[in-house]
């Protein structure tokens, strides 16, 4: 005679109970209650939220940062009330570009400003005739604000400081020359002096606001 049968664990049947039901039908499943369901929903929507703005400030600390042009001195380019997104990384793999229109803090006021680079670093600026000239050559400088047919003229500043280009000034290594394009009515390198690279914020490259003046700088 056979003794009782034998089982895996695999394939152990389920045990009745003393009542006759197995475990699995004994009871029916709870429904969560409600006001534990909105505390949940609550919880996953401040979850997000939180999510959602760590990732935007990490993104406008170390990638894209908006910024708002408050002045005339980058007419007609920028004007005021136009809102830009400056790139915050792309000075790590290229060099700043002579016409790169970049975000910078001033040398001693810490202001953040925006201008256009026109110097390069070892590079000697002179004013002649109301132009710029970048080692002897004349700058071309289509970008620079325009009275009527004529380009704004780019003066010297009545600073008496050696960057007010009264006199020919050569750039210092690792520093830029930064003028707006309204060259009448920008304060700027001719006032300030040279910006050292650890200065520069970054590029602007896009106008997002307002919707009319959407485009690529």
């Amino acid at each position: 005679m056979s003794g009782p049968p034998s089982y895996s664990p695999e394939q152990t049947p389920v045990q009745p109970t003393p009542g006759g039901e197995t475990p699995a039908a004994s009871k029916q499943p709870t429904r969560p209650r409600k006001g534990s369901r909105r505390r949940r929903i609550v919880l996953e929507y401040l979850i997000i939220a939180v999510a959602a703005v760590g990732i935007a400030l990490l993104v406008q600390a170390f990638l894209v940062k908006p910024y708002r042009i408050p002045s005339e001195s980058m007419l007609d380019t920028l004007r005021p009330g136009d809102r830009v997104f400056v790139n915050r990384f792309i000075y790590h793999f290229r060099d700043i570009r002579r016409g790169d229109i970049v975000v910078f803090e001033a040398p001693g006021s810490g202001l953040v400003l925006i201008k256009r680079v026109i110097g390069l670093p070892g590079e000697t600026v002179t004013l002649k005739d109301g132009h710029v000239f970048i080692d002897g050559k004349q700058l071309g400088e289509s970008y620079v604000r325009r009275l009527g047919a004529a380009a704004e003229p780019t003066e010297p500043f009545p600073t008496g400081t050696p960057w007010a280009l009264a006199q020919p000034y050569t750039v210092p290594a690792g520093c830029y020359f930064m003028m707006g394009d309204n060259r009448t009515d920008s304060g700027d390198s001719r006032e300030f002096g040279p910006v050292s690279r650890g200065r520069v914020i970054g590029t602007a490259f896009f106008v997002y606001w307002p919707l009319t003046r959407i485009g690529i700088l």
